[in-house]
């Protein structure tokens, strides 16, 4: 134990303030010290300084066998330690377990005792060492600020490793934790009741979020419904507005219209009183007073009534039904002055030839007179070669039956009269080579919307209707970047209806020959623009003849002296490089012609309308043609292709009779047809009516045409 102490000793003996301050005190002469006190009574309990020192009892030194007896122990009573773990200055090993004092200040002043009593025991110092030369006061101040100082870094130094511990060990509990429960997770299969409550929340969060979802779309919903709702009563009471507006505009220009046609009539009934020679000049220009009484029916029709969607149609077809009235009216007054003119100026010459051979002025009545007796029997005779010669043409017109009918014929030569005069009125515009750029704009005006009609919507279609009425009514249109307008200069609007008449009937050579099913949405446009506009109608009906005779019906004859170009020209065939075109190009052709005129005559007006030109007219034409012989090939390519069309809705309008007509032209007319079909010619629009004929009788009735408009299509 003593060697154990004095190892312990070396190693702490820099750091002991006692054996510091016994060092520098151990050259202090002998019998120095006085032992007059216990060493191990507290400074604090001692009273007596001397001159030398501090004064210590004798028996400081004496040697004894053991570090501090058992009674002197129990006389101190120190209280019992509570540490817990050992410090710096826990020495308690080399004191026995020496208890330490309760309190820093009482520690304090028993540790520099303690070290000298160790040091006197381990034989670190002898008898005569002279130790404790300072004063008490001294030396306890000394011992505490090193034992401050020493004791503060430690306190310091001590929690710094607490809390640093503390912190290490819970991060650790908390990454242990971690890492259990990954492991868990990892290795330990969760049971299916585990599995099954995750689902059922993650379900329960799905739902709760779906019906949170829910109620904000229904919230959203109701209040766009809301907005739509106030957006459609906006605009239905703007809508209504406008309707009324329009109707009250709709009525004042109808009844403008029908004051306008009423005077036009009285003047053109004046204008017919006063027609000199009013027998013969009735005959000449009765086929435009059976034209001004149509429009005169049609415009009261239209007058009287009533478009509750858009009041101002039937205005303005009003207003276009009164325009050709008056134009009708214009040119019968023309030609009655015209015919008086005549009238006068040949009376003026009877009169002027009257007067060059009569006598004296004496005997002038009676010699004028008798004049006007001689020239009776000369206007008799006169009377009578005009007779003749109607009998004649009558007589004539009776021969050529068998190529076209005298009404059919009539109403033919009138059309393209009045193309011819149309097209003189606009020769002017069409050649004025200042007006080149107004033209191209209308061209392109009238082209495109036509190249664009087609069956993909109802608002296409539609969009093209209105395009097309605008431009015929006058109206400013856009063409490319800039508005023009077909009656900036005259003749322009002449020009634009007949140029658009002519390129609706040429579709049926392009579009409707390449692909059937054009043919109806393009059909419906040429309906509607009939409908708005009379004279595009009889233009229009116009060009059909002259592109296709055949749907007058008319079979042109060749003429004396006319050469086989001009007439085959006349039938409608092409002459490209001085040949004529191939008959397979040409049925075909005609095929396309007469499927779009078909599709005319059964489409449906949009309004529910009178059809301008409908299935009464399909039925007249079809008795008219069965009425004629047929031709090789054509009248079986006509035929099939206007059935094909225009039966479903002729049997579903017409009944029994059409049935008693189509047994007619399968019993009869189609032999007769096979007669003048030459053998071993193939016959290919002869088999192709054979066939036609064949499965609507096995069929029982004729399947509406593939590509037909539906009623509500626009």
């Amino acid at each position: 134990m003593n060697d154990s102490n004095d190892h312990e000793m070396s190693d702490r003996k820099a750091e002991s303030p006692v054996k510091e301050t016994a060092a520098s005190l151990s050259r202090t002469p002998k019998g120095k010290i006085v032992y007059d006190r216990d060493p191990l009574t507290p400074i604090v309990q001692s009273t007596f300084h001397s001159k030398s020192g501090v004064l210590l009892s004798d028996d400081i030194f004496n040697r004894t066998s053991t570090v501090l007896s058992e009674n002197s122990l129990e006389r101190q009573s120190f209280p019992q330690p509570r540490h817990l773990s050992s410090g710096l200055n826990d020495r308690s090993h080399l004191f026995m377990d020496f208890p330490l004092q309760q309190t820093e200040k009482k520690i304090n002043q028993f540790k520099w005792q303690q070290e000298l009593l160790l040091m006197r025991n381990t034989n670190q110092l002898d008898e005569t060492t002279p130790v404790y030369n300072i004063s008490n006061h001294m030396i306890m101040q000394l011992f505490e600020l090193k034992e401050a100082q020493r004791l503060s870094m430690a306190s310091s130094f001590m929690k710094k490793i607490e809390d640093f511990e503390e912190t290490s060990r819970q991060n650790a509990d908390e990454e242990c934790l971690r890492k259990k429960q990954e492991l868990q997770e990892r290795l330990v299969p969760k049971t299916e009741s585990q599995v099954d409550v995750e689902m059922t929340i993650k379900r329960l969060q799905e739902e709760a979020r779906l019906r949170r979802q829910l109620k904000e779309d229904q919230i959203d919903r109701k209040l766009k419904e809301m907005q739509s709702i106030q957006e459609k009563e906006q605009q239905e009471d703007m809508r209504r507005k406008t309707l009324e507006l329009q109707g009250i505009e709709s009525k004042r220009r109808k009844n403008a219209c029908t004051d306008k046609v009423n005077v036009l009539l009285k003047n053109c009934n004046e204008s017919v009183n006063l027609c000199l020679e009013k027998e013969s000049f009735l005959q000449s220009i009765q086929g435009k007073l059976d034209r001004i009484s149509a429009f005169k029916a049609q415009f009261e029709v239209v007058a009287n009534d009533v478009n509750h969607d858009d009041p101002l149609v039937s205005a303005v077809r009003s207003e276009n039904i009164a325009k050709q009235i008056e134009d009708l009216v214009n040119t019968i007054g023309q030609d009655v002055a015209k015919n008086n003119a005549s009238v006068h100026e040949r009376m003026s010459c009877a009169k002027r030839q009257a007067e060059s051979v009569v006598p004296p002025p004496a005997t002038v009545p009676t010699n004028t007179s008798n004049a006007t007796k001689q020239n009776e029997p000369n206007q008799t005779n006169q009377q009578l070669s005009e007779k003749k010669a109607s009998q004649t043409t009558t007589a004539g017109e009776d021969e050529t039956i068998d190529f076209v009918h005298r009404e059919d014929l009539a109403l033919y030569t009138e059309l393209q009269n009045e193309l011819g005069q149309y097209e003189a009125s606009a020769a002017a515009f069409s050649s004025d080579p200042s007006l080149k750029t107004l033209r191209f704009d209308l061209q392109k005006a009238v082209v495109h919307p036509v190249n664009e009609i087609s069956d993909q919507s109802g608002q296409h279609l539609l969009d093209k209707l209105e395009r097309l009425k605008s431009l015929l009514q006058g109206n400013a249109v856009t063409v490319g970047t800039k508005r023009v307008r077909a009656t900036e200069h005259p003749g322009g609007l002449e020009y634009c209806t007949n140029l658009l008449a002519r390129r609706m009937v040429q579709q049926g050579e392009d579009q409707v020959n390449v692909n059937p099913k054009a043919a109806f949405p393009i059909a419906a446009v040429i309906a509607e623009l009939w409908l708005e506009f009379p004279l595009f109608g009889r233009l229009v009906l116009a060009h059909f003849y002259r592109q296709c005779p055949y749907l007058v019906p008319y079979y042109v004859p060749q003429q004396e002296g006319q050469s086989d170009e001009d007439y085959y020209k006349s039938l409608g065939y092409r002459y490209t490089g001085g040949k004529v075109e191939q008959q397979p190009a040409y049925l075909k052709r005609m095929s396309g012609v007469v499927r779009l005129y078909a599709a005319v005559m059964i489409s449906l007006p949009r309004r529910q309308q009178p059809h301008p030109h409908g299935l009464e007219q399909a039925w007249r034409y079809l008795a008219s043609l069965l009425n004629l012989p047929p031709r090789n090939e054509i009248t079986a390519a006509i035929l099939v292709e206007f059935l094909t069309v225009t039966g479903h809705a002729m049997s579903r309008e017409y009944g029994k009779q059409f049935q008693k007509m189509l047994h007619l032209i399968c019993t009869v007319y189609f032999v007769m047809i096979q007669n003048v079909t030459p053998k071993g010619s193939g016959g290919g629009p002869v088999t192709r009516l054979q066939e036609f004929l064949h499965e609507s009788i096995t069929k029982g009735g004729i399947a509406a045409p593939a590509g037909q408009l539906p009623p509500r299509f626009w």
